[in-house]
């Protein structure tokens, strides 16, 4: 099924007219655009069908008024040029670690036109068209035809991306079984019933795709596809309707548009409030029933928001969003300047194959999705025993295992506790030949502890330790970083909970017994808090765990990093308010995972936004 050239030609004049300025970005910065709104015809409430972002002027970015779908408005003066959003920090590196402890009333400035991620964008063409793949056959992603996530500007070739990758899923959904996601009646019946169809779709999908119901111009605006000179098919037309959906700023971005102030704020409405919930938390656009509390106007009090998002978490859906933040917690979702190595010396290490680090990347992603779904605390993420073994791992943990998928299993609990103690994690955070202690011992003080441990200086990277006979690797690594200036880091903080992890190989392997011959010595005095400095004796991983569970101050590191990931911005003074209130609910034995998640949105910022100057 192809369009016709007219159509074809018509459409995408009218959308790189529209959107070529287009700069909506995600990324954590906040929005420093200058917009000027004109006096276009568009409402304040949304964006055109298949026109420019729109609204009724003002001096914040993204606020220029474009038409209200093709051909009907003046458009705007000022390009989109928001970042932020409610998208997670994308990047290498992710949010401070060191506690913002510094608590200061206030709502962040946010963007008003965040882009969707190229991971909300595969979710989504999924949920709504049943599009997973470009072409059957094929492993190809939707997403795979457009940029990279960035805080950059919308190039022209990052704009061809979309429209490229609407043209396929369109005539994919058109030819395919899923045609009656998108519209479900007959466009060719004889009379005004075609017609009629046509409407009926545009209303429905534009409902869903949109995230709030169309205006009657942009009604108007799709449905003229159907007028053009020469005309194209029924099939035709309903094709290029749903490619006009796919390439608007309102289906690719996440606008937010509202203009209803509380106090010096503005107040998203409820559709607005229904979108950032459901992307949060799902990936994707609003179920049905969050779409009927956004029509019901029932999503502008923090109460209502937590009731949603209290049934969002209890989804298979939130699956994402559990294996999505906590690999940005932990350091090792892709681009993190955390990931070492994912590959490991084969002849050392002939049970960790190629097959190896996807499948215990896989088990990670099934542990944290198993204690966010099911009420687990933060006292479980460091301390409980359950597993997710497959054939490829279970030589690792010393179990035996047929199983090509991650599969329910109690490991040693005196050596398996929590993630930190998991393969995916300390194969991770090694090297290609021996486990690194300075790894993992920075990963856990900085990240974990929220204790600063210092810059290294670029000069000192790759260095050996000095010729000497060493019985371990921790006795390399104490010689490496003696002397100064590196001792006055490593000695105290970077190194000694590294050391106690020396009891995993570098591919994540229990030992005993150091590759280089010598008994492993996992005693160490870890400073586990500081401002007072709290210092403890600790001789394995276990007690380690255990002692990280119950520590104020990595509570509140990982309500901070929750905040960070789910508003798109680095930890400051506003969202400290917060990270205060979460972090005391994390300090309670039964707060779960999940009710901190829900809790997040009840906060201001949620609901409210402002926007940079």
């Amino acid at each position: 099924m192809q369009m016709t050239r007219s159509i074809r030609k018509s459409l995408v004049g009218m959308l790189v007219a529209s959107l070529a300025s287009c700069t909506a970005v995600v990324g954590p910065a906040p929005s420093t655009g200058t917009g000027t709104g004109g006096a276009g015809t568009g409402p304040a409430t949304g964006t055109g069908g298949t026109g420019p972002v729109t609204g009724t002027g003002g001096t914040g970015p993204g606020t220029g008024t474009g038409g209200t779908g093709p051909g009907t408005g003046t458009g705007g003066t000022g390009p989109v040029t928001g970042t932020g959003g409610t998208g997670p920090v994308t990047g290498t590196g992710g949010a401070s670690t060191a506690p913002v402890t510094t608590c200061v009333p206030g709502i962040p400035a946010t963007s008003q036109v965040p882009r969707m991620t190229v991971k909300q964008y595969d979710t989504v063409v999924s949920d709504l068209l049943g599009v997973t793949t470009l072409a059957t056959g094929t492993t190809m992603l939707p997403s795979s035809l457009l940029a990279p996530d960035s805080a950059g500007s919308l190039t022209d070739i990052a704009w061809n991306g979309y429209l490229t990758a609407a043209e396929r899923i369109s005539a994919a959904v058109m030819a395919g079984a899923n045609k009656s996601k998108f519209i479900a009646c007959d466009p060719a019946a004889a009379g005004t019933a075609g017609t009629t169809c046509l409407t009926d779709t545009i209303k429905a999908f534009g409902r869903k795709a949109f995230r709030r119901p169309l205006t009657a111009a942009e009604q108007t605006s799709f449905i003229r596809l159907n007028n053009l000179t020469p005309k194209g098919t029924p099939a035709e037309v309903a094709e290029a309707i749903l490619y006009a959906f796919l390439s608007s700023p309102s289906f690719i971005a996440l606008p937010e548009l509202a203009q209803e102030k509380e106090g010096t704020s503005t107040k998203l409405n409820s559709y607005e409030a229904a979108t950032r919930l459901s992307f949060l938390l799902w990936n994707s656009v609003p179920d049905d029933i969050l779409n009927a509390a956004a029509d019901a106007g029932q999503l502008t009090t923090k109460e209502q928001i937590r009731t949603q998002a209290l049934r969002l978490l209890q989804s298979p859906k939130a699956a994402a969003v559990a294996s999505t933040f906590h690999r940005y917690y932990a350091g090792i979702e892709a681009g993190s300047h955390w990931t070492n190595t994912t590959t490991h010396n084969a002849t050392k290490f002939p049970s960790f194959t190629a097959a190896s680090y996807p499948a215990a990347m896989a088990e990670i992603d099934a542990f944290f999705q198993e204690v966010v779904l099911n009420g687990g605390t933060f006292k479980d993420l460091f301390t409980s025993s359950v597993g997710f073994v497959t054939k490829d791992t279970a030589a690792l943990y010393g179990v035996t295992s047929t199983a090509t998928t991650p599969t329910k299993v109690t490991l040693d609990a005196t050596k398996r506790p929590g993630f930190l103690t998991r393969v995916g994690f300390l194969s991770t955070f090694s090297h290609e030949d021996t486990s690194s202690p300075i790894l993992r011992g920075a990963f856990i003080s900085q990240r974990v502890l929220g204790i600063p441990t210092g810059t290294p200086d670029p000069s000192f990277l790759g260095v050996k330790p000095p010729a000497g006979t060493y019985t371990t690797n921790r006795q390399a690594t104490e010689a490496l970083t003696a002397a100064s200036p590196c001792n006055s880091c490593h000695t105290g903080v970077v190194n000694p909970p590294g050391f106690v992890l020396e009891r995993y190989n570098a591919v994540g392997t229990w030992q005993d017994t150091d590759a280089l011959g010598g008994a492993i010595n996992s005693t160490a005095d870890v400073i586990l808090s500081v401002g007072p400095e709290v210092k403890k004796t600790v001789t394995t991983p276990a007690e380690l765990m255990t002692e990280i569970a119950q520590l104020p101050r990595a509570q509140r590191t990982y309500a901070q990093q929750w905040v960070a990931f789910a508003t798109g911005r680095s930890p400051n003074t506003n969202d400290a308010c917060v990270v205060d209130q979460l972090a005391t609910g994390l300090t309670g034995s039964v707060y779960s995972i999940a009710t901190m998640m829900a809790d997040y949105a009840q906060a201001d910022s949620f609901r409210l936004r402002t926007v940079g100057n």
